[in-house]
């Protein structure tokens, strides 16, 4: 194998773990809102859309 690859792989590593914590250690912006009162769009696809959340169902007897 190509000892080229092992290299790029490491660096590619590197970088991404480099930017994750750049990332993870980055305050939030003031005035950031919180995302789970987020309910204004139709994107179905993310994961604080209330098309994601049951609702709870009363037991009736």
């Amino acid at each position: 194998m190509n000892i080229w690859a092992f290299v790029w792989m490491a660096i590619l590593i590197v970088v991404f773990i480099g930017t994750y914590l750049l990332n993870k250690n980055t305050p939030k912006p003031e005035g950031c809102e919180e995302l789970s009162e987020c309910g204004g769009c139709n994107n179905i696809a993310c994961s604080h859309n209330t098309a994601h959340h049951k609702e709870e169902v009363k037991d009736e007897y």
